[in-house]
C-alpha cells in the first residue's frame, strides 16, 4: 500500500522526452556550428599517451616497439615468400600449345596438390586438410627459410633479400656465447670473401676480438679480406676519433662510418669530413672496386660481423641507400636495442656484390686464470660489461646496478665527463650517505629527479638504473675510451732496458698497405694521419 503523502522518484515520461529532445537539439546546433568553424577537428579522440611519471613507461614502450618490429618482419617475410613463389611459377609455367590450349597454361598440378585433390574426391575432409597442410609446409620451406646462403641465384636480379632460419643465443652465458660464435661466425666466414668488422667508436677495443682477426687471416689460405668499420663516430669528438683511426690502421684497413641518425636528445659531435653520405659512399665504392678487380664469374660476398647493437644492419642500410640515391633503405630491420637481427640475411646489391647480415654475437675471450673467487661475481662482471657494450636487450638484464657502478668508475677517470654526467641528471654532489656507496646515492637522486619512485615514494633503484643504461645506449650520456698512444723512446731508454709498447710487425704493415690498395683506401682522410706505410 502506497502511503498518501509519499512521492514517487520515477522520472515522468513527459520530462524524459523533453530531456531527449533538448539533447538532440543541442547536438544539431553543435554540428551546425562545427560546419561553419574553419578549424578542422578530428572525430577521433586523441590518445593522451603514457604519463612520464608512470614507473613502467619505458617497458610498455619497448613492448609496443617490439610488436611493431615483429609485425613488420613477418610482413616482409610473407612478401618475400610471395615474390619468390610468383617468380618460380613464371619460370615453371609451360608454354602454350600450338593448338590453342592457352587456358591450361600455368595450371600444372604438383604431387602435393594431386594428393590433396584425391583426398577431396574421396570425401575425407581430415585427409584433405592434412594434405593441404603438408603441401603448404613444403612450399614454405622451399621459398621462405630453406634457401641456401651460398647460392648466387640469378645475376640479373637486384636488391633481393633472403632470410635464413632464426637464431637465438644467451649472451650472458659464456658457454652459450662460444657455441653461438662457432656456429654463426663459421657460416659467415665460409660464405664471405670480405669481412666487415663493425666496431663501436666509443669503445673499439671492447668490441674487438683478436681471435676473430686471427681466424679471418688464417681462413682459406689467407684469401679473405678484413676491413674494420668504426661506427657511431658522431658520439666521440674529432681528436678521439682520429686517434682511434690512426691506431687501428696499424693493424687493418679502417673506415670511419656514420651509418644512421642518432637518437633523440643524443649529444653528438659534427665531423665535417665524416658525414653519412661521404663515409657510406666511400665504403660502397671500395667494395665495388674490389669486386671489379677480382673479375670473378660470381658475385663477391661481404659478411658483416660484430657485437650486438653495434650497428651492423645500419651499415647495410647505409650502403643500400647510396644505390637508391640517398633514399632511406629498410633492407634490414634495425632498432635501438640488441637482438633485432635474429637470422642470417642476404642482401643482393647487384650482380657483382651481395652482403650478409649476421646476428650479433659476443666474441668469447680466452680465460687464462681459472682461479676466480666466485663464479657469481664473474658472471655479474661479464653481464655489466655486456650492458655497457649494449650487447644485451633489456629483457635479458637481470641486475643493471653493477653496470651503473662500472659506468661511474669509468667516468671518474675523466673529470670533464664525470661532471657532464652529474649535470645531465641534475645531481649536485655524490657521497656514501647512510652507510651506502656512491652508486646507491647516484641512483637515489636519479630516481627522484626522473620520477622512478615506488609505493610510498620509495626510490626504485632498478628503474633508475635502467634509465641510466637507456640514456647511455642512445648517446644521451657522453663517454668514450681514449685511444692508446705509441710512446717514442730514445737511445738512453733502450739502453736501460725500458719497456716499450710494440706495434705491428713489418709483415702486418705490408698486408695493411696491400689491402688498402685493393680497396682503394690509400690516402683517404689524410687528416686522420694514415700511418700504415
Amino acid at each position: 500500500m502506497v502511503k498518501p503523502f509519499s512521492r514517487s522518484k520515477r522520472t515522468p515520461v513527459r520530462l524524459r522526452h523533453k530531456i531527449e529532445k533538448a539533447s538532440a537539439a543541442k547536438k544539431r546546433k553543435d554540428r551546425k556550428e562545427a560546419k561553419n568553424n574553419p578549424q578542422w577537428h578530428s572525430r577521433l579522440k586523441k590518445d593522451p599517451g603514457i604519463p612520464n611519471l608512470f614507473p613502467f613507461k619505458d617497458k610498455i614502450l619497448e613492448e609496443i616497439e617490439e610488436k611493431k618490429r615483429k609485425k613488420a618482419e613477418d610482413a616482409q617475410r610473407l612478401r618475400d615468400a610471395a615474390k619468390s613463389q610468383k617468380s618460380k611459377s613464371n619460370v615453371d609455367a609451360p608454354e602454350a600449345d600450338e593448338d590453342g590450349d592457352e587456358e591450361m597454361e600455368g595450371h600444372d598440378l604438383t604431387d602435393e596438390e594431386m594428393e590433396e585433390d584425391d583426398a577431396a574426391d574421396t570425401g575425407n575432409p581430415m585427409a584433405a586438410l592434412l594434405a593441404s597442410a603438408q603441401a603448404r609446409a613444403v612450399e614454405y620451406n622451399k621459398d621462405g627459410t630453406g634457401r641456401d646462403m651460398a647460392d648466387d641465384g640469378d645475376d640479373d636480379a637486384d636488391g633481393g633479400v633472403y632470410v635464413s632460419s632464426t637464431f637465438s643465443a644467451n649472451n650472458k652465458n659464456p658457454d652459450s656465447s662460444r657455441k653461438a660464435f662457432d656456429k654463426i661466425f663459421k657460416q659467415v666466414l665460409e660464405a664471405a670473401d670480405v669481412i666487415l668488422y663493425v666496431l663501436d667508436a666509443r669503445d673499439p677495443e671492447g668490441t674487438r676480438s683478436r681471435e676473430v682477426e686471427r681466424q679471418v687471416m688464417a681462413a682459406d689460405s689467407g684469401s679473405k679480406r678484413l676491413i674494420l668499420v668504426l661506427n657511431k663516430i658522431d658520439l666521440v669528438p674529432t681528436e678521439v676519433l682520429n686517434g682511434w683511426i690512426k691506431h687501428l690502421r696499424r693493424y687493418f684497413p679502417t673506415v670511419p662510418l656514420r651509418a644512421s641518425t642518432p637518437a633523440s636528445n643524443a649529444q653528438t659531435f659534427e665531423h665535417k669530413q665524416y658525414t653519412i653520405k661521404n663515409t657510406s659512399e666511400t665504403l660502397l665504392r671500395s667494395l665495388k672496386s674490389y669486386a671489379a678487380s677480382k673479375q670473378l664469374k660470381r658475385s663477391i660476398s661481404v659478411g658483416v660481423i660484430g657485437y650486438p647493437n653495434v650497428g651492423k644492419s645500419s651499415v647495410i642500410n647505409a650502403l643500400t641507400s647510396r644505390l637508391n640515391k640517398g633514399i632511406q633503405s629498410f633492407a634490414c630491420p634495425v632498432g635501438s636495442e640488441a637482438g633485432v637481427t635474429t637470422a642470417l640475411r642476404e642482401v643482393k646489391v647487384d650482380s657483382k656484390l651481395k652482403i650478409l647480415d649476421s646476428p650479433g654475437i659476443v666474441f668469447p675471450a680466452a680465460v687464462n686464470d681459472e682461479s676466480v673467487d666466485s663464479k657469481q661475481k664473474r658472471k655479474a662482471e661479464h653481464e655489466a660489461r655486456l650492458i655497457l657494450l649494449n650487447a644485451l636487450p633489456p629483457a635479458q638484464i637481470s641486475d643493471p646496478q653493477p653496470a651503473v657502478a662500472m659506468l661511474l668508475s669509468r667516468m671518474s677517470q675523466s673529470q670533464a665527463l664525470y661532471d657532464k654526467l652529474l649535470q645531465h641528471y641534475g645531481v649536485v654532489a655524490l657521497g656514501p650517505f647512510n652507510q651506502g656507496d656512491i652508486t646507491t646515492d647516484f641512483l637515489v637522486q636519479v630516481a627522484r629527479k626522473r620520477g622512478r619512485l615506488g609505493k610510498g615514494g620509495v626510490p626504485n633503484l632498478n628503474a633508475a638504473a635502467m634509465t641510466v643504461i637507456t640514456d647511455w645506449r642512445d648517446g644521451r650520456i657522453q663517454g668514450w675510451v681514449e685511444p692508446p698512444v705509441l710512446r717514442v723512446t730514445d737511445d738512453t731508454e733502450m739502453g736501460n732496458g725500458a719497456s716499450v709498447e710494440v706495434g705491428p710487425t713489418a709483415d702486418q704493415k705490408i698486408i695493411v698497405k696491400e689491402w688498402a690498395e685493393e680497396f682503394k683506401l690509400e690516402g683517404l682522410w689524410d687528416g686522420a694521419t694514415d700511418e700504415q706505410a
